[in-house]
């Protein structure tokens, strides 16, 4: 069980319990994306946390009018107010931003249009398949929530960063924090349910990303388009088409872009061996 004191983020219980009597109302799913989902698996893990004012939701929404029945609900009887340039994005009463990531057959050919101001579209390939083989049931205190796994928040942020490079740096930040704690945190699961890996002569630490590789494999294996489009972002990265490994370095004075390329090399591995 987790405590909503551990996450550090303010206001976290109060949302999630409005969200979840929203999406009870209308007899939706939801789960927990990006910074919280992350937070979760780091306090589960006893790891220092990185704060963040972000809660971001994935809605499994059937049509464009059940997404826009959630909002006014939560407008209408929680105070939410909508926010200005972000039309997938409400406003708690103290201010709070809140993402409302629709997916489901509300998306057509990959994406979601809704009528609003500032953004209006959006591209959300791989929350389905994140949603139903890529989440957790997790206790924090006394109310059980989904979230997403960290194999599948590897799969959303890579998604994140290609459809908006410019804007989405902090996902590949989040990639190599992964990378970095992964192998460690999971250690028991990986001896237990890859013991195959060790036949081969590499690192512990090299078996764990290869490992993640193979665990995001199970998320992604249902779409053929979603696994190729995996394989390329990672590809363009580990080539050097794209700026992922220079956002991959934390310290320039210890570390080397064909390190981090190792890396992604790694996971690509456990993805389609």
């Amino acid at each position: 069980m987790i405590s909503y004191n551990v996450l550090e983020i303010e206001g976290l219980k109060e949302v999630l319990e409005t969200i979840g009597t929203a999406c009870n109302y209308l007899e939706i799913d939801f789960f927990l994306v990006g910074a919280v989902a992350r937070n979760i698996w780091y306090a589960n893990s006893n790891l220092e946390l990185r704060g963040t004012k972000d809660i971001d939701f994935g809605v499994y929404v059937p049509d464009v009018k059940t997404y826009e029945q959630l909002k006014l609900f939560l407008i209408e009887n929680h105070q939410y107010i909508q926010a200005n340039e972000n039309a997938f994005c409400l406003l708690t009463p103290d201010g709070k931003g809140i993402d409302l990531m629709p997916f489901g057959d509300i998306a057509q050919d990959g994406e979601v249009m809704i009528e609003g101001s500032g953004m209006t579209t959006l591209k959300l390939d791989g929350f389905e398949e994140a949603f139903k083989d890529g989440s957790i049931v997790t206790l924090i205190e006394d109310k059980t929530y989904k979230a997403c796994s960290i194999p599948g928040i590897v799969v959303l942020k890579l998604i994140a960063y290609d459809n908006r490079p410019d804007r989405r740096i902090k996902d590949i930040i989040d990639i190599t924090n992964i990378c970095a704690h992964y192998p460690d945190i999971e250690s028991n699961m990986i001896w237990e349910e890859h013991s195959d890996l060790y036949e081969d002569n590499i690192s512990h630490h090299q078996i764990g990303l290869i490992v993640l590789g193979r665990m995001m494999k199970e998320i992604i294996k249902s779409n053929v388009n979603l696994k190729t489009r995996i394989i390329q972002i990672l590809d363009n990265a580990i080539e050097g088409k794209s700026d992922i490994l220079e956002h991959m370095i934390r310290d320039r004075m210890t570390e080397t872009l064909d390190e981090m390329a190792e890396l992604l090399v790694l996971i690509k591995r456990g993805i389609t061996l």
